[in-house]
């Protein structure tokens, strides 16, 4: 499975793996383990598994990633954290439970299905290239504009 993010200036295709694991990461960290409203959109995009289209706010989507990407960044990779919903899609159940929180992916067995071992010791090295294309796709974004997500 892989998700297409198309935005205002361009689109990018990531494994969406990739993807639920900087949602899950912000989730832990920014987030007490619970998703909110702070990263509503970053969120919003796992809608798109399973078949649906999501359309998000450009710009705030944007901002969102933008945060993510100061406060998470250069963190060490033993800050990797991984969701109920990822550890439900990874074991094959479906649907996966709303919320529920998150742990630390040295606590649920140190490897992750599907991930295959990052190539550094770094968030960044998990999923940088993903914020950084999707901060391109949005960069400069109107109020108007939106990034629709759909799962390949």
């Amino acid at each position: 499975m892989s998700l297409s993010f198309s935005g205002p200036s361009g689109w990018i295709e990531q494994r969406w793996i990739v993807y639920a694991l900087l949602r899950d990461s912000v989730q832990h960290h920014l987030e007490d383990g619970e998703p909110g409203e702070a990263f509503e959109a970053l969120h919003s995009a796992a809608a798109a598994l399973g078949g649906r289209r999501v359309m998000i706010p450009a710009r705030r989507l944007h901002e969102e990633l933008t945060r993510a990407r100061d406060a998470l960044g250069g963190r060490s990779i033993d800050a990797l954290a991984i969701g109920a919903r990822t550890r439900a899609v990874l074991g094959l159940r479906w649907p996966p439970p709303e919320g529920a929180g998150t742990m630390l992916v040295s606590d649920w067995g140190d490897s992750v299905p599907l991930l295959g071992a990052p190539r550094g010791d770094r968030l960044d090295d998990v999923f940088g290239h993903l914020i950084d294309g999707l901060l391109r796709i949005t960069e400069g974004a109107s109020e108007t504009d939106q990034v629709e997500v759909t799962d390949l």
